[in-house]
């Protein structure tokens, strides 16, 4: 029920602030074109993780941006990359996010694999614990047997990874999940 009641209030909201965002060629796979990987976010548009005044890595804040930039909030994006920064825990960035008024859902310690491929299969991402819950990620594709990650220490290539050794580690990292909920970039035709 709790599912049922998460994916209708999801498609009851959108918005976006900004421009559109080109994204790289698809990739034809049978008789649909896909984007590989699904979560396909243009490199100058990936965000590297910055050092806060008190030296700790933003790795999520940085993924947060990402997903901002990914789901079509540029000027989101960068005003929470001037005001962000720093090591956050689920209860903190849920705080900065509720105090900015951002729309979010996510997940903390439930070990809920569906959650991760509806934001997969929505075309939004997420941000996900992995290094025993010492760094974020972003989600960019997650398959029968395999799933992609944007490392913002590694902004420039995308790692696909076997599908269990991930859901091992992101088990291992108190699970957390987070989908800000705005309008995902559409599939190409």
């Amino acid at each position: 029920m709790r599912n049922l009641l998460l994916t209708l209030c999801l498609l009851a909201t959108a918005g976006c602030d900004g421009i559109a965002i080109d994204l790289a060629g698809p990739q034809i796979m049978g008789s649909r074109t896909h984007e590989s990987p699904v979560v396909n976010l243009p490199v100058a548009l990936r965000q590297r993780n910055w050092l806060s005044p008190r030296a700790e890595g933003s790795c999520t804040h940085a993924t947060t941006v990402m997903l901002f930039r990914w789901q079509n909030m540029p000027n989101t994006a960068e005003w929470w990359r001037q005001n962000h920064s720093g090591g956050e825990t689920p209860e903190s960035l849920c705080a900065d996010l509720d105090a900015a008024g951002i729309r979010y859902v996510m997940t903390v310690g439930e070990k809920d694999v569906a959650f991760l491929e509806w934001s997969v299969k929505n075309r939004r991402g997420c941000g996900v614990t992995v290094m025993g819950g010492r760094h974020m990620v972003l989600l960019a594709d997650i398959t029968a047997s395999q799933v992609a990650i944007v490392d913002n220490n590694d902004p420039e290539n995308v790692i696909w990874v076997e599908r269990e050794s991930f859901l091992a580690e992101w088990f291992n990292s108190n699970s957390w999940a987070l989908v800000p909920v705005y309008s995902p970039i559409p599939e190409r035709p």
